[in-house]
């Protein structure tokens, strides 16, 4: 081969190894490439295996093929530890091992001599050849790293291989190193990158299922308190359908004062319109549904009812607005209401609205120790006590509203009648 038809089997040589990314495959086509092209007996290839921590035979081809399968050289072989270790020898030349060469560091004997364990390394390093019928052995290098040796055969044209083809295989045999590492980094950053999707996948489906159960575990809670609350309207016979009608009275004041009902404001209202009393759970019943006016510790462990309801609530994560409201459904608009004594726009809107629906509601229903009052009579106790207990402006929006529902009432129930008749 000319030093022109090097040069341009390099560069066909270089296209190949873009191209390949399989670099057991891309070594096997060097082996394949060398033996036809440059016309050797026989060519064979070592790559170090990562996993095996040892320098395995990738492919042979030619007269004098190795068995790849069975002939493996681990670190402490005298062929691989001559082209690892980076320090010079005597100034030996380790870019390449020649055979010849090999043979002439033997007989000299000034460079022998006095330097035993050189001799011996290097009478090592022959029989390593001589078993591996290797004329020229070349390195493969990545950064000072040794990936590979290319194992040459004779020439079959005879001679000795000169320092051109030499560079030829050294060219090839890092080039092909360099090709080699690029698919090992390639491989391993897809490798990485699927493990860190596999990851990903996992954690996502890992934290959906945290989130369906945290779902599962609040909509238990809350079916929880709502049986609570039920429990407490329970206690008093004569309270049936109060939770119903306080939610349907507290709806229709809301909507009068232009109240935004859609989405979550309206489940917040609605919410405590049915909590709003939760907290009575904690309330003895002799307290709770006794008769006569209650002693001042009594009242006490009474007033005691919107914190315990607020704490009940606090564990579900989406009734922090729902919480403060029956937390505060007992604040006095002019501020000498409790727990905190908050007055006027302070206090929540919607507190506002549950304290005059629930009020009404508890005046114009018959109990076990009172008689249920009429509504103008409630209306009246309302308007009395807006601007000190209530809100006026809930208030009048509160009697407007239930007004209009009357009338439409009372409107239906004439039609009805004069159909009839």
């Amino acid at each position: 081969m000319t030093s022109y038809d090097y040069q341009e089997a390099l560069k066909n040589a270089a296209k190949t190894m873009v191209r390949v990314k399989n670099p057991r495959r891309l070594l096997k086509m060097i082996v394949r490439f060398i033996v036809k092209e440059v016309g050797l007996s026989h060519a064979s290839i070592l790559m170090f295996d990562q996993l095996k921590s040892r320098y395995i035979f990738v492919d042979s081809k030619g007269s004098h093929r190795i068995p790849i399968n069975l002939i493996k050289l681990d670190q402490s072989n005298p062929l691989i530890q001559w082209f690892s270790d980076p320090a010079p020898k005597a100034k030996l030349n380790k870019d390449f091992l020649a055979c010849t060469e090999l043979t002439s560091w033997l007989q000299n004997s000034e460079m022998t001599h006095h330097n035993a364990p050189l001799k011996a390394r290097l009478l090592q390093l022959k029989d390593v050849l001589e078993t591996l019928k290797a004329t020229v052995c070349v390195p493969g290098f990545y950064k000072d790293e040794l990936l590979g040796v290319l194992i040459l055969g004779n020439k079959l044209k005879g001679g000795q291989f000169s320092l051109e083809e030499i560079s030829f295989f050294q060219t090839l045999a890092n080039d092909a190193s360099m090709a080699i590492k690029t698919a090992e980094y390639q491989e391993d950053l897809l490798s990485k990158n699927l493990q860190l999707e596999k990851q990903k996948r996992e954690l996502e489906i890992r934290l959906q299922e945290i989130a369906e159960l945290r779902k599962k575990e609040q909509e238990t809670y809350y079916q929880i308190v709502m049986s609570l609350a039920q429990e407490v309207n329970a206690k008093d016979p004569y309270t049936a359908g109060h939770l119903k009608g306080v939610e349907r009275l507290g709806i229709m004041t809301a909507q009068e004062m232009g109240y935004d009902l859609s989405g979550r404001k309206k489940d917040v209202l609605v919410a405590s319109l049915h909590l709003h009393d939760v907290g009575k759970i904690g309330v003895p019943d002799h307290i709770l549904l006794k008769p006569a006016s209650l002693t001042e510790e009594e009242w006490k462990i009474m007033r005691q009812h919107p914190s315990k309801g607020a704490k009940i609530l606090e564990p579900l994560s989406g009734f922090k607005e729902v919480a403060n409201v029956v937390l505060h459904h007992h604040e006095n608009y002019d501020g000498t209401g409790y727990p905190d004594g908050l007055r006027g726009e302070k206090i929540p809107l919607e507190a506002r609205i549950v304290s005059v629906v629930d009020s009404f509601h508890a005046i114009v229903s018959k109990r076990c120790y009172s008689k249920g009052q009429p509504i103008d009579a409630a209306f009246k106790e309302l308007e009395r006590c807006a601007g000190t207990q209530f809100d006026p402006h809930v208030v009048e929006a509160f009697i407007r509203a239930y007004k209009r529902t009357l009338n439409g009432k009372h409107h239906k129930e004439e039609s009805a009648h004069r159909l009839a008749s």
